[in-house]
């Protein structure tokens, strides 16, 4: 049976409506209009296909010569910071924020900066940014208002869960925000006010902008790992943003805003991206799971829908939902000795619940819009039970579901799947590996071997019979798309001057290049490599951008920074999956007057801060946030007087430690 695939109809929509002018580039960015298509979101169009349709040039018998034709790093441009989303190329630049509060717009042809901008009060990035247009309305001197005039704009969900010293008086400074940018020129449009003050709201998913509004899920992450106080109290939620001004218009809880009521529900935090039927004026994403041990409330693993058309009196409401494989867990689960996760070791995440357990099934693969052989909308999106489920968008029923791997806390599927109608392809986490299913009845096509043990997040991306993907091994791969042949299984850093790398980014597929981008959340340098047929790099030349200092100098952390201070005094230590397990050494002593340091050898960025603040409203004793491979000192120290001091991670505060000063 053939299929229709709706993405392709939707890629169109996604690449004509966002465009400031289609016939003139911002400045310094490459010509529009050329072969190989745009990517201009996380899911490259409003369906989250992930597949590039205008790609024509590299096939199969190509995909062997790629390589590096330029490596843009954010130390080579004076920033810092990894990548864990999508580049998304849109108007002759590729657009990409670190998890270090930068976004940057650069040559997507050349890999010359064109501008970079600090996020206005801080935070992190975790996913891609949207391009898309914002209406500007002015008026005349005669007091009448003019044509309304369109101009391109980059937005970015920000993650924040700490207040930062810039904080302006009288503003909030925590919970995650949105800003964006002027396209052109990197000049801040707005930033918004927090879309969320629940402790431990944090943004994963990747925002989509459509007629005016931008729609971003909170998900919670490290509210689930902190105290069981805010765990058992968070609420995830689906946002609406005004596009043009940054105001909030909707604001849809998955359950129902916090402890009201104050009932045994919580959790549903949204991690993905939405997919929008654009016809229809309807979005479609996944929510988490419980908080709560076997506390499934009705819209916990589930896929949800939600009408986003801003004339409709239920915009922004949930209006329909499928439930997708429930939590089921059993305590004597916790002490299996599951898989090795690496930076993951006992109690194994999250919470000591143990990753073979039938726990934390969330949606948090972005969901595909497709059409059947009839016509029909149909909404397929992976969880972590390993269940690969498709529905029918208006009805919300199931029309078929297929099992592709194993389920885990950790998996079976979190990075998206992508689906050109015809076909489905996707990544398990654990053992790690690539598969595809037909789109018509979900019936087994192949399963292809990546290697890496745990292919933890990465999506995968689909152009011209090819599929690729990161891996956490730091390698690019591609494989056959009519039968899982593996075509490449390149290191990330062979050519491109980048460090060896583990990543969990994602790959576009734009303009006869391939664009893969490198990040865990804790590198203090991450990069983008973009990959041609034929290349060779030339170290010498401009396009390519060398890593700053990962060539050189010791205590690298894959990448996290080569070169770094040996710690000064006594350290606190973060070890590999200190989210989870806490601190390495959770008691610490020094001198009064003595030095401290921070060293973190997790993958995720992790601080140290005082449970006591100051007269100032600060911490007594505080470090900023720290990489993978990284130390910094423990500010404030050499002032406490003797005594027992706790401390804490802002990002993870389930992480805690004692500080005893002689």
């Amino acid at each position: 049976m053939r299929l229709t695939a709706v993405a392709a109809a939707a890629a169109l929509v996604a690449v004509a409506a966002p465009v400031a002018n289609a016939s003139k580039p911002p400045p310094g960015c490459a010509a529009t209009g050329v072969p190989g298509g745009e990517w201009r979101s996380y899911g490259g169009d409003y369906s989250n296909s992930r597949t590039q349709f205008h790609e024509k040039v590299i096939s199969e018998a190509d995909v062997p010569t790629l390589s590096p034709a330029w490596t843009f790093s954010t130390k080579s441009v004076g920033a810092e910071g990894d990548f864990t989303g999508t580049p998304v190329i849109a108007d002759g630049c590729m657009y990409v924020a670190s998890t270090r509060g930068w976004v940057f717009a650069v040559n997507a042809d050349s890999g010359r900066l064109v501008w970079k901008r600090k996020l206005p009060y801080g935070g992190e990035v975790n996913s891609s940014v949207g391009v898309a247009t914002r209406t500007l309305r002015t008026k005349k001197a005669s007091g009448h208002r003019s044509k309304p005039r369109r101009a391109g704009t980059v937005y970015v969900a920000v993650s924040r869960t700490e207040k930062f010293a810039n904080c302006p008086k009288g503003v909030l400074c925590t919970g995650p925000y949105i800003a964006a940018f002027d396209q052109a020129t990197g000049k801040l449009v707005f930033s918004s006010a927090p879309i969320d003050r629940q402790v431990g709201a944090d943004v994963y998913g990747s925002p989509v902008i459509f007629d005016g509004v931008l729609m971003q899920g909170v998900s919670g992450g490290a509210a689930e790992l902190g105290d069981a106080s805010d765990r058992y109290a968070f609420q995830g939620s689906m946002n609406f943003v005004d596009a043009n001004t940054g105001r909030m218009l909707k604001k849809t809880w998955t359950i129902h805003p916090p402890k009201h009521p104050n009932d045994n529900y919580a959790g549903a935090g949204i991690w993905s991206t939405p997919a929008v039927d654009t016809k229809g004026k309807v979005a479609f994403v996944g929510a988490g799971n419980p908080f709560k041990q076997q506390a499934e409330a009705a819209h916990t693993n589930s896929i949800l829908k939600f009408d986003v058309n801003r004339r409709s009196r239920r915009f922004g409401q949930i209006i329909g939902s499928y439930k997708g494989n429930v939590d089921t867990y059993f305590p004597q689960e916790s002490k299996l000795p599951c898989v090795p996760i690496p930076g993951n070791p006992p109690p194994y995440y999250p919470q000591g619940l143990g990753s073979c357990a039938q726990i934390d099934m969330d949606f948090g693969a972005a969901p595909n819009l497709f059409r059947d052989a009839h016509g029909r909308l149909l909404v397929g999106d992976g969880q972590k039970s390993g269940v690969y489920h498709v529905v029918d968008a208006k009805t919300m029923k199931p029309v078929w579901s297929q099992i592709v791997g194993p389920p885990s806390s950790i998996g079976g599927i979190v990075g998206s799947t992508a689906n050109d109608g015809q076909n489905v392809y996707g990544p398990i986490t654990v053992p790690g590996y690539i598969w595809s299913v037909s789109a018509a009845r979900g019936s087994y096509r192949w399963a292809g071997p990546i290697g890496d043990g745990v292919h933890w997040g990465p999506p995968v991306t689909l152009a011209n019979g090819v599929v690729y993907s990161v891996d956490f091994s730091g390698f690019l791969d591609a494989f056959d798309a009519r039968n899982g042949a593996l075509l490449l299984k390149r290191p990330l850093a062979y050519g491109s001057g980048g460090p060896e790398s583990l990543s969990w980014a994602g790959v576009s597929v734009a303009r006869n290049t391939v664009y893969a981008a490198v990040g865990v959340l804790g590198l203090a340098n991450g990069f983008v490599v973009a990959y041609r047929p034929g290349s060779v790099p030339d170290v010498a030349s401009d396009g390519v951008r060398t890593v700053e200092g990962a060539l050189g100098g010791s205590g690298g952390g894959g990448g996290g920074g080569g070169g770094q201070p040996a710690p000064i005094g006594p350290s606190v230590v973060a070890g590999p999956g200190a989210a989870s397990t806490s601190y390495a050494t959770p008691v610490v002593a020094t001198q009064q007057g003595g030095k401290l340091s921070f060293l973190n050898l997790d993958t995720v960025q992790h601080d140290v801060n005082s449970t006591q603040n100051g007269k100032d409203g600060r911490p007594i004793f505080h470090s900023k946030l720290t990489g993978l491979g990284e130390t910094s000192p423990v500010e404030g120290v050499d002032h406490v007087p003797p005594g027992t001091y706790e401390f804490f991670c802002s990002v993870h505060p389930g992480m805690r430690g004692q500080l005893v000063v002689r």
